[in-house]
């Protein structure tokens, strides 16, 4: 049995307390500058939970929960199939979460990319959450190493396990777990309303900086202000986009071909 508020609050109580809040969740497979959007929204006053380096949410209880979640539930489902056993124990976390950062009443949130894997779990306990969903070129992520494309790792071996990559060259691998992310998350995205959804690519982000952040401002109903402006300039530089070309021409061939459909849909083909 699971321990509850320090109250006794029933969990029904906990649900429908949740339930009535509207998070700003950012969501992104790791490495798509998600950091980097994560402390241009904290500049724009969005509480965050995070003291990082990488913009992720500090409470380790809180993330850990989001991992073993997300390690128990790689198969699809809508929020209306999510596992009812980890659902109370994300409400329980993400409760515990919300207090920790001071109960806030203005906008609030998390960055952490495994959050990406369990949005099912998210909506059923936040229905009016608003997600920002950021994506970069599958290409660069083939290069990169990340804890979801990582056989060491347990996400990241039963993510690999599950999408047959176990066997693969790494960049294969790491390209391979990046469409199966982008995949399933726009396949969850399908079923939300426009307004509850803020798309954007890192590369656009990158070239266009400022209009872009207002019109995310303009999408949460948010003021931009002068420390994000210059927070942006700082961090934002064009020379971050199509790393991957500095890569074995042979293999860019083999991840295009690996992942074309969701490099197209993207426009990145």
């Amino acid at each position: 049995m699971f321990l509850w508020w320090k109250n006794r609050r029933t969990v029904k109580e906990q649900a429908a307390f949740l339930a009535a809040l509207q998070p700003v969740l950012i969501m992104g497979r790791g490495h798509s500058g998600t950091r980097v959007l994560s402390y241009a929204c904290t500049h724009l006053g969005i509480q965050l939970g995070t003291t990082s380096a990488t913009g992720d949410a500090d409470d380790r209880t809180f993330t850990r929960t989001i991992k073993k979640i997300a390690c128990r539930n790689l198969a699809p489902r809508d929020h209306d199939s999510v596992d009812g056993k980890d659902l109370i124990r994300f409400q329980d976390a993400v409760f515990r979460y919300y207090t920790k950062i001071g109960s806030p009443q203005t906008p609030w949130g998390w960055k952490f990319p495994e959050t990406y894997l369990i949005g099912a779990w998210v909506e059923r306990t936040f229905p009016q959450a608003r997600y920002i969903h950021m994506v970069r070129d599958g290409r660069d992520l083939a290069f990169k190493r990340h804890l979801t494309d990582d056989p060491s790792r347990q996400l990241g071996k039963k993510l690999l396990t599950h999408i047959n990559a176990m066997g693969l060259p790494h960049h294969l691998q790491a390209a391979l777990s990046w469409a199966f992310q982008v995949d399933r998350f726009d396949a969850f995205c399908a079923g939300l309303p426009d307004e509850r959804v803020f798309y954007l690519r890192f590369e656009d982000l990158c070239l266009q900086p400022l209009a872009l952040m207002q019109r995310l401002c303009d999408f949460l109903h948010i003021p931009m202000t002068g420390s994000c402006e210059r927070y942006l300039a700082r961090q934002l530089e064009a020379g971050k986009l199509a790393q991957y070309k500095s890569g074995d021409p042979a293999k860019i061939q083999e991840i295009e071909q690996a992942i074309s459909a969701t490099l197209k849909r993207h426009g990145y083909l």
